[in-house]
């Protein structure tokens, strides 16, 4: 009884360690983006995926084990912006492709690229503005 008692407190501890790690689905706004431009993604619980800088993005992501996290190809729509918001937006978009984990920190989610490089978002509610 003392056995399974034991396993059964591991396994509870295992699996609430293993949730406060998994992407929370939801709105995040990076937090240190180029030229300060609002950079906005949501991650739906059905693997789609949609952000907004400039032009509205969509796509789809799978997590894997080890808080992988693999993008599919990115649709975007194609309107002009200030350079500075062109700029920031294809700056992020040659930047997904590259993200290969995640990891929850908090509230925060930071994506991390394949040399390292992490890209943190905070919490967003967008009716905050307009962005």
């Amino acid at each position: 009884m003392k056995k399974f008692a034991l396993a059964l407190l591991l396994f509870l501890a295992a699996c609430g360690a293993d949730d406060s790690q998994k992407l929370k689905p939801g709105s995040y706004k990076l937090t240190d983006s180029l030229n300060n431009v609002p950079t906005v993604v949501t991650f739906a619980e059905d693997g789609r995926f949609n952000g907004k800088v400039v032009n509205n993005m969509m796509g789809s992501y799978t997590l894997g084990d080890d808080n992988t996290i693999t993008f599919s190809p990115i649709a975007t729509t194609m309107m002009m912006g200030p350079q500075e918001a062109m700029e920031a937006e294809q700056n992020f978009l040659q930047i997904l492709p590259r993200i290969k984990s995640y990891k929850m920190q908090g509230k925060y989610l930071v994506l991390v690229t394949d040399n390292g490089g992490e890209l943190v978002f905070e919490p967003y509610t967008p009716q905050e503005n307009n962005n």
